[in-house]
């Protein structure tokens, strides 16, 4: 018997031990720091970028930035990576690209600061933030290059509601009785084809203008945003529609 037990005991197969996955290496520090350091072991601390941004550290005070060829994103949040109100922040952003330097004043827009510019894809710039809070300021600095949102990142651009169809973004903003549609491919880059569209708002078809410069589809209506609409969209060969909630 005691034989048998011992046979038995050693004729089941032992798993092979468990070897743990390489974790990825930290994002390259960046440098160049005003009053804050780099946060490239976000990892470690539980809270990385979130929009695929340079995130640094400021006193209490977390900050993403993001820069695209038509300015910089900046996200607030704190230690424990919780998005802050950016109704509570105000400031400036001096930057250093291609074009020059220039200083402009953030603008609150959707869920982050912006600080519009014209910078080029793919090319360093520099950007110098700072953040007023509670009467309280702080600055820090920012290598950067201009490289968009990740694919198919739904971030407001421009305070308003984003929706999809293919690889076409659309924003949609009603204000001060204008329906504005901003319309962005995959990586949220303006698009360079010409667009023409309708929008259906109530029992009403409106023609939407189009500029250029900005991708940008409008119509002027009193009311604007006060119901559900539909817009229609021809953009190359592609032609669609979608609906958006009403915003007031």
């Amino acid at each position: 018997m005691q034989i048998l037990l011992l046979l038995l005991a050693c004729g089941g197969s032992t798993p092979p031990p468990i070897t743990p996955e390489k974790s990825a290496a930290p994002p390259e520090k960046m440098s160049g720091d005003a009053v804050g350091h780099d946060h490239g072991d976000a990892a470690a601390h539980g809270h990385g970028a979130k929009h695929g941004g340079i995130q640094k550290e400021l006193e209490g005070l977390h900050v993403e930035g993001l820069a695209m060829a038509s300015g910089v994103m900046f996200w607030p949040s704190d230690p424990d990576a919780k998005a802050l109100p950016i109704q509570g922040f105000s400031g400036n952003a001096v930057i250093k690209g291609p074009s020059g330097v220039e200083k402009v004043e953030l603008v609150p827009m959707g869920d982050h600061l912006h600080a519009p510019a014209k910078l080029e894809q793919g090319q360093p710039a520099t950007i110098v933030l700072t953040l007023s809070r509670d009467g309280k300021a702080q600055s820090i600095t920012f290598e950067i290059e201009a490289v968009g949102l990740a694919t198919h990142d739904h971030t407001s651009l421009h305070g308003g509601a984003v929706s999809m169809w293919g690889d076409f973004h659309v924003e949609y903003l009603a204000k001060d009785d204008v329906f504005q549609f901003w319309v962005t491919d995959a990586k949220r880059e303006k698009v360079t084809m010409p667009l023409s569209g309708k929008l259906r708002d109530g029992d009403q078809e409106l023609p939407l203008r189009f500029d250029a410069g900005s991708a940008l589809l409008s119509a002027t209506a009193p009311g604007a945003g006060a119901r559900p609409v539909t817009v229609e969209i021809q953009a190359g060969e592609a032609n669609f529609s979608l609906g958006f909630n009403a915003t007031k």
